[in-house]
């Protein structure tokens, strides 16, 4: 049996671009672990090379992301014309499937751990269900990724990747794992096996990417407790790593030096904001603004690069703020975000059904534009005019040769831990690619407003596709992830109290 798993992308920019950055989807690896031992196995992760459309595949999964589906169901569309088995399988495909359904043989809508080796065992019998819903096992039984199909030659910086938990405590209104995801964490023994004994690493560039590897977890410090005994456990491998983990783990001063001791030099941590009404918009209590400079300072000490991302459009987001953004950033010390997004509203989130409730969505959304990078609704106190004015100007601000330089000299003579400099200096392209989604000048940054990439388009005319719309019917975040998000005055924003709305069940 030949299987092919493939990873989709489209990017921000809406051109036909790659992104060969250093972390990279590890859902290939991870379902090829749990096909059978004898099937013929191909990975293809198209942030880093093309899919070819001309192998003879019988059984194809599709990993991808919300803004990727009209790509996928293109590809889908045309292995299904070969007589090519699909499976769609994600958090888009989860919330919709029965569009999904429309384009693909199968969905996926659990943990591939229960469901994958289910879904083969009844193709090879010819018994394919419709949709595989199987409950996630158990921690323990999570298998090793299958670092021996990773091909380093593809991407001159990438390196493996591993779990050792899923899920996040914390309720963000704005979050995907918000009501939809259980945090659970694996056996410690388990993951260093797997670091220590069956991680192939990327040795491509001697002293940089050698014995260098990434936790894949939404949150690394989802138990600081767990957290201490891992890097205890990660001492004696003498390895190099990066996470990501939320704010509160960074306050405390004594877990950011053991993280130091154990190897991590980079931790990515969704800030999101610096303006408090903003953060509390989110539901972000555990960021705490007024310790943000002395988390970063404390963990550059610590031989650690704290990235962090900002997200504009905000229910509590001003013109006063987003203008005086870069003065705030300065003020800490030069830092500069890697990531600068657009606030989306994914609708099976809290903050998709306040959004829903409230009429504030744009006309014309479809599921390309929930990419992070495009206004789907009206911020609270922003014209949508001003808000894109404001994301393409501090992309472009932060984004500069001049402001990275002063971001990366201030951070080199913090610390002289091993591969910190290294690592400083790795991240100046990251915060460079802040301009990256305004490639495309012909972009307006508005859902409904943008055409979709042109190979894409053809393709959907000729296969008779229509873009997936998003309304507020297609809200299915769960009713008590709404009642989390307190409702805000009338005179402050100009709407008034959201009301109550009826929650479909997922189908």
């Amino acid at each position: 049996m030949r299987i092919a798993i493939l990873s989709t992308y489209t990017h921000p920019s809406r051109l036909h671009r790659k992104e060969r950055s250093v972390m990279q989807s590890s859902v290939p690896e991870l379902i090829a672990a749990l096909c059978p031992p004898d099937a013929e196995i191909e990975l293809y992760n198209e942030k880093e090379t093309d899919i070819p459309l001309d192998r003879p595949w019988d059984l194809v999964f599709f990993s991808y992301l919300h803004a990727y589906y009209e790509h996928t169901k293109v590809l889908s569309a045309l292995l299904r014309r070969r007589g090519i088995t699909t499976v769609a399988g994600g958090r888009h495909a989860s919330h919709f499937r029965a569009d999904a359904l429309q384009h693909f043989d199968a969905v996926v809508t659990g943990d591939p751990e229960s469901n994958v080796p289910a879904l083969i065992a009844d193709f090879q019998r010819n018994e394919l269900q419709p949709v595989y819903a199987l409950p996630p096992v158990p921690p323990d039984r999570i298998p090793t990724y299958r670092y021996d199909l990773i091909d380093y030659r593809n991407n001159l910086v990438r390196m493996p990747g591993i779990e050792a938990s899923r899920g996040c405590p914390f309720s963000c209104n704005f979050c995907v794992l918000t009501g939809h995801e259980q945090y659970r964490y694996r056996p410690i023994d388990h993951v260093i096996r797997d670091i220590r004994d069956r991680m192939i690493f990327n040795r491509r560039i001697p002293g940089v990417t050698g014995d260098v590897f990434g936790f894949l977890d939404n949150n690394l410090g989802g138990s600081p407790r767990y957290l201490r005994e891992l890097c205890e456990a990660l001492m004696p491998l003498k390895k190099i790593w990066g996470c990501a983990l939320t704010f509160n783990v960074l306050r405390d001063p004594e877990l950011v030096r053991l993280m130091g001791r154990a190897g991590c030099r980079y931790v990515y941590t969704g800030l999101e904001s610096l303006n408090p009404e903003s953060i509390s918009a989110m539901n972000k209590g555990q960021n705490k603004l007024s310790e943000v400079r002395e988390v970063l300072n404390r963990a550059s000490a610590s031989g650690i690069v704290l990235s962090f991302g900002l997200l504009v459009g905000a229910d509590g987001d001003t013109n006063e703020y987003l203008e005086r953004l870069p003065e705030y950033l300065h003020d800490l010390g030069d830092q500069c975000p890697t990531f600068l997004g657009i606030v989306c509203p994914y609708p099976e989130t809290p903050f998709f059904a306040q959004v829903a409730a409230e009429g504030r969505l744009l006309p014309g959304v479809t599921s390309r534009d929930l990419d992070g990078y495009t206004l789907c609704h009206r911020p609270a106190r922003l014209h949508p005019s001003e808000a894109i004015e404001h994301f393409q100007r501090l992309s472009r601000a932060l984004g500069s040769v001049r402001n990275v330089g002063r971001h990366v000299w201030n951070r080199l003579a913090m610390s002289d831990l091993p591969r910190y400099k290294t690592c400083v200096l790795m991240s100046a392209p990251e915060v460079m690619s802040l301009r990256a989604p305004l490639a495309n000048r012909a972009r307006s940054y508005i859902a409904g407003r943008d055409p979709i990439e042109a190979w894409d388009a053809a393709r959907m005319r000729e296969l008779g596709l229509e873009p997936q719309r998003i309304d507020a019917s297609s809200c299915r975040a769960d009713p008590r992830g709404l009642a989390r998000i307190r409702p805000r005055r009338a005179g402050r924003s100009g709407l008034s109290t959201p009301t109550q709305v009826e929650h479909p069940d997922p189908g």
